[in-house]
């Protein structure tokens, strides 16, 4: 047997830096009750147009390389939700959002109100003001106001009201390949649902059940966007369906419902 003396050049306390022509995009990540937000703070390209609309459609044409950087592996993952911060374009407004995720962009989305809210204020991008703080967001849906409760410098709370909700259909039904014929009610909230009570496909909405709520989620989604045309009565880039929401009877006492949104 004999000594061997190993000398490594190995360091890891490097100084490599990224060249400078490479783009820098600064994020801050937050949850809302596990729901994850990537809030885009910085280095994102300039978003021409004069609605958050328009935004929301010069990001898609031109930078959509870079939403599915943020968003997908290894960076992000199947569930990832971000939004990309954009000056006001309402006299009103604190400031604008478009709202993105692994499939594309979404017009309106709550907790990502709530995580922003919260955000702007722990982390100085707005001042608070006790005990409430308002904070008025531009988004592709239209003009939302969230409404931060602060006790102590901390904030404990946040609600927002949303922009104008309307129903489309009521106890329309669809049939769905593999699971029949399905009753749902078509409505808008920021974006159109379509709200099926889930014991029609045999589920509660448990954790339990969330590969089946997925699938056949996706299912009913499918085929109602197959069967007819969602149009909204002012904005033609809100006229699509966005998802599927079941509900169910709650778990726990004093609540009215158990939802969930796929």
């Amino acid at each position: 047997m004999c000594n061997m003396t190993l000398i490594s050049t190995f360091n890891p306390q490097t100084s490599w830096q990224p060249p400078q022509d490479w783009l820098c995009i600064e994020t801050l990540d937050a949850h809302t009750g596990g729901e994850p937000l990537r809030i885009i703070t910085n280095g994102f390209p300039e978003l021409a147009g004069d609605t958050i609309l328009e935004r929301r459609q010069f990001a898609r044409e031109n930078y959509d390389h870079l939403r599915t950087t943020l968003m997908f592996e290894p960076r992000g993952h199947a569930d990832m939700y971000g939004c990309i911060l954009t000056p006001a374009v309402t006299p009103e407004a604190d400031f604008g959002v478009l709202f993105i995720h692994n499939e594309g962009y979404s017009t309106m989305c709550g907790h990502a109100i709530i995580a922003l809210a919260k955000v702007a204020i722990q982390t100085g991008m707005l001042p608070a003001k006790t005990p409430e703080t308002v904070i008025k967001i531009d988004t592709p849906a239209g003009l939302v106001t969230a409404f931060v409760t602060i006790e102590k410098g901390e904030v404990t709370n946040v609600r927002f009201q949303n922009v104008p909700s309307f129903v489309v259909e009521l106890d329309a039904e669809v049939e769905v390949p593999g699971l029949g014929k399905i009753r749902y009610d078509l409505a808008f909230g920021g974006a159109f649902y379509a709200y099926v009570q889930a014991d029609q496909v045999g589920l509660n909405c448990t954790p339990e059940e969330h590969k089946e709520l997925i699938e056949k989620g996706m299912q009913i989604k499918r085929a109602i966007m197959n069967s007819r045309k969602v149009e909204h009565p002012n904005e033609d880039d809100l006229g699509f369906l966005y998802g599927t929401i079941f509900i169910a009877p709650p778990l726990t006492e004093g609540v009215d419902s158990r939802n969930v949104c796929i």
